[in-house]
């Protein structure tokens, strides 16, 4: 759907539950991005769709939870397939974290610390933006 455009708008949800831990999720290894790779929730900005929308659209619709709070923390653009992405990233707060519903393209998820990073394939961007998290919002 998106291949007619030159930039993908999209967005990435870094979701903090009550213990000061981010949530992470495993995509299928049949997706054409970051196949296989734990990523934190997000997706593409619909056409004429506010940023706010789609954040909570594709946070319900990737792990069932509804965004009560959120906070715009940065920004990143990156290639991936021949195609440039503008993401826009927002610190979350959610209704309740205790039931995860995942979306059929996704295999898994975890709640994680800081000194659990490593332990998991997460590409670079996002693994910086998620040790930025942690020490600018003082989550340890």
């Amino acid at each position: 759907m998106y291949e007619q455009y030159l930039i993908v708008y999209c967005l990435a949800a870094f979701i903090i539950d009550s213990k000061n831990r981010i949530l992470i999720v495993k995509k299928s290894s049949s997706e054409q991005i970051d196949a296989g790779m734990w990523v934190v929730p997000g997706g593409k900005v619909h056409q004429d769709e506010h940023v706010v929308d789609a954040l909570k659209r594709e946070v319900k619709e990737e792990v069932g939870l509804s965004v009560v709070s959120f906070q715009w923390i940065g920004e990143d653009v990156f290639k991936n397939s021949g195609k440039y992405f503008h993401g826009a990233h927002f610190m979350c707060k959610v209704k309740s974290s205790k039931k995860i519903v995942l979306e059929n393209k996704l295999e898994d998820f975890r709640w994680i610390t800081k000194n659990e990073v490593d332990g998991f394939q997460i590409p670079k961007g996002i693994k910086r933006d998620i040790l930025n998290v942690f020490k600018n919002y003082r989550l340890q």
